[in-house]
């Protein structure tokens, strides 16, 4: 994905979220070299600390069930 620098990670969660149509209940986590990153962080700033020498973010998800879901 191409992302606006301004856009927060939390931002880019509940987009990836929406494209990847996740069943209610679940929630989507992003990793990236083994690390949660803070949702209120810039993509911009993340990308910079976080980039591979490529010049690309790698970025890893993963969903779970949230507490308080029904059973599918």
């Amino acid at each position: 994905f191409l992302v606006p620098r301004d856009m927060s990670v939390g931002q880019f969660i509940h987009i990836l979220s929406g494209r990847l149509r996740l069943a209610p209940g679940k929630a989507l986590f992003v990793f990236v070299q083994n690390t949660l990153p803070q949702t209120s962080t810039l993509m911009e700033s993340f990308y910079d600390a976080s980039k591979d020498e490529d010049g690309f973010l790698y970025m890893c998800y993963s969903s779970e069930k949230t507490f308080g879901a029904y059973p599918e």
